[in-house]
């Protein structure tokens, strides 16, 4: 027996079915035929023929056992795959709506439309959960809605009370302040120079003020603010005198010591010794430049009558006749006036005084820097009293 004999020939499956290919476009085909397309199964590999064992050789006086060749064993068949369901075609009836759920919870439940709503509004996930807050924004409305009202009140009340307070108030220039040394009762503004000054201090000595009271007569601070107005007299007072007068702390007024009125002035001086020198060089001349303030009292007028009577004589040619007669008076010599040294309220003065004694004018210190011009003693001590009370103030 020939040994190739023994050896089975198996070939390997090479050829391949043309409809085991699957393709795209065969899988198309097949959907649009309405059907599903199934995986084919993966064609069985060659099997592998393993290597038969030479048949023993056979030896004279034993037997020969012949083998049977070993045929390898078939690849299982793998197990059909059943075809996809193919589903139906598509149809309106499947679809579900809204209006059909609705219309049938009506019929099921015999319900009108908005109880329905409602009962599906409170079955709603998170109503629970938004209804206290729906609550509580719907009770603070109220509140906002007047909080908004007051707001808006508020303002249109506060921009008519700004536009009123704009049309009434009116702009206030508050001038300048001029001060005085003594505490007074009543101010004045005066105006003018020279005699026109005179003339406005004498109209205002002859407008009466209260018993006591104290008068400021005063320049406007913006019209002649480095002038006093002692000065604005143009009066030909002593250079010495003039240089040293301060315009601020010197003051003019009227004062009504029982009953008299009359005017005053208290003059900051910068040297005590110069205006003292200047004072008493001015003083021939001081009663005539100050007499349109500080007029001399009317003086009654004295006179001496001197009456002569002749006796009665006989003459053969006239009868014996008594007459009287009488001269014109002849006027008094008149005093030599002049300034005097008194003392008034323990302060040192100088007094011109008339035939009659009384004051016409008195000047004196209250300090080192204060000059008193003044009427008579009573003027000069009420303003020696305002001067110490102000400064002790």
């Amino acid at each position: 027996m020939d040994e190739n004999d023994a050896k089975p020939k198996i070939l390997p499956n090479t050829q391949t079915s043309e409809k085991s290919v699957r393709t795209f476009a065969s899988d198309m085909e097949l959907l649009k035929k309405g059907g599903m397309p199934v995986r084919s199964p993966r064609p069985p590999q060659s099997a592998e023929i393993p290597q038969q064992k030479p048949a023993p050789v056979p030896v004279a006086g034993f037997p020969t056992q012949v083998s049977m060749p070993v045929m390898p064993e078939a690849a299982p068949e793998p197990m059909p795959v059943a075809p996809a369901p193919v589903p139906p075609p598509f149809s309106s009836m499947s679809i579900k709506t809204y209006s059909d759920d609705f219309s049938q919870r009506i019929k099921e439940k015999h319900a009108s439309p908005a109880t329905v709503l409602a009962a599906e509004q409170d079955a709603a996930p998170g109503a629970s959960r938004l209804e206290p807050q729906q609550q509580q924004s719907r009770g603070n409305l109220p509140l906002i809605i007047a909080g908004v009202v007051l707001l808006i009140a508020g303002g249109v009340g506060a921009y008519f009370a700004y536009i009123q307070y704009a049309i009434t108030a009116q702009t206030v220039i508050l001038a300048p302040s001029v001060s005085a040394p003594i505490f007074v009762d009543q101010r004045e503004q005066v105006s003018g120079l020279g005699n026109d000054l005179f003339k406005t201090i004498q109209q205002s000595v002859s407008r009466p003020i209260a018993a006591g009271a104290v008068r400021f007569l005063y320049f406007s601070p913006t019209a002649t603010a480095a002038e006093s107005v002692f000065s604005a007299l143009r009066m030909p007072v002593p250079g010495a005198l003039q240089r040293n007068v301060n315009p601020e702390g010197s003051m003019a007024g009227v004062v009504n010591i029982g009953g008299i009125q009359s005017p005053f002035f208290i003059l900051s001086v910068l040297s005590y010794s110069d205006t003292f020198s200047g004072m008493l060089f001015w003083e021939p001349l001081l009663p005539r430049d100050l007499a349109p303030l500080f007029s001399a009292y009317p003086v009654p007028v004295q006179t001496l009558s001197l009456a002569t009577t002749t006796s009665a004589t006989s003459t053969p040619k006239t009868k014996a006749v008594g007459k009287a007669t009488s001269t014109p008076p002849l006027p008094l010599p008149k005093p030599k006036l002049a300034f005097v040294d008194e003392v008034i309220a323990n302060h040192d003065v100088r007094v011109y005084r008339d035939e009659a004694g009384k004051s016409v004018v008195l000047y004196g210190y209250w300090n080192q820097t204060t000059l008193i011009i003044a009427r008579d003693p009573a003027a000069f001590a009420e303003i020696l009293q305002r001067l110490a009370t102000s400064r002790a103030k």
